[in-house]
């Protein structure tokens, strides 16, 4: 994908290249680049309200595009510092979800 973004439907269209060339390359690499391209996809994924108007940035969101970012490329490096980093970052959504819950169900009394 380009770095320079003209639009939202330029975004989404990359986006959708991103996993059809994801998910026929991981017909033959090696296992866990499956579960890199996730993760890289979701990375982008979150970025979509600098291209959609009508979502709103998401601050869990933005600070898991960091730890994404940042930890990704342990997959060349450290496979199970990698693996380490997708459970955690499952046990990081797992928490927002519940505190999202919690909250909502407060709010709706």
């Amino acid at each position: 994908m380009e770095k320079k973004k003209s639009n939202g439907d330029k975004y989404l269209f990359d986006l959708a290249i991103f996993l059809a060339t994801s998910a026929s390359g991981c017909v033959e690499e090696p296992h866990l680049y499956g579960p890199f391209r996730l993760i890289d996809a979701l990375s982008r994924l979150i970025e979509l309200p600098k291209y959609a108007t009508c979502i709103k940035e998401d601050p869990f969101l933005t600070k898991m595009k960091s730890v994404i970012d940042e930890k990704k490329f342990l997959v060349v490096s450290d496979t199970e510092a990698f693996k380490a980093f997708l459970d955690s970052l499952v046990r990081e959504f797992a928490k927002e979800l519940k505190r999202r819950s919690l909250e909502r169900r407060k709010r709706t009394g």
